[in-house]
């Protein structure tokens, strides 16, 4: 009988000790302010944008709110990582004529949380993305990033404030 009472409590003793290395492992990569905030799903509610259209006409101004707007943003804090897409429809002006602007931005890349309202993708396709957080909720933020890109007609630079709202 203290034979079996003996095992019981070492096999009991083990279970507590495993456990507890767990917990050790999950505090070693203990997740604090920005990182923790932001780390999990979150959906593109809207975009905002500001800038403009360089050409050879000159400088076209751009500013508004995206139509048809999606996307989503996956922060992974504890991999130093984040997988993003952003589809939205911007507007350009050129003499009386608008011309409807697709803007796609999708990749993936390391992130670095600089402050509690700035943090940085890394990603190998567009470069480093400097994204500046505002209007912080307890489920949401902006966060307001520069866009350029090359088009046909010229080149677009504008500012995006992106509303992500937590999955």
């Amino acid at each position: 009988m203290k034979k079996n009472a003996l095992l019981f409590v070492l096999a009991l003793g083990l279970v507590f000790s495993a456990c507890r290395r767990d917990d050790d492992d999950d505090t070693g990569n203990q997740l604090s302010g920005l990182a923790a905030f932001l780390n999990g799903e979150f959906n593109v509610e809207q975009v905002d944008y500001n800038g403009s259209l360089q050409t050879q006409l000159g400088n076209l101004p751009l500013s508004g709110t995206g139509e048809n707007t999606v996307g989503d943003y996956n922060f992974k804090a504890s991999a130093g990582t984040v997988d993003y897409q952003v589809a939205t429809r911007i507007e350009v002006t050129i003499l009386t004529q608008t011309i409807p602007v697709p803007i796609n931005v999708d990749g993936s890349g390391d992130i670095r949380y600089n402050s509690e309202t700035q943090f940085e993708i890394d990603d190998p396709r567009y470069g480093l993305m400097t994204y500046n957080i505002s209007n912080k909720t307890s489920s949401g933020l902006v966060a307001t990033t520069r866009f350029q890109n090359d088009t046909l007609g010229g080149t677009i630079d504008i500012l995006m404030d992106i509303y992500l709202e937590r999955k």
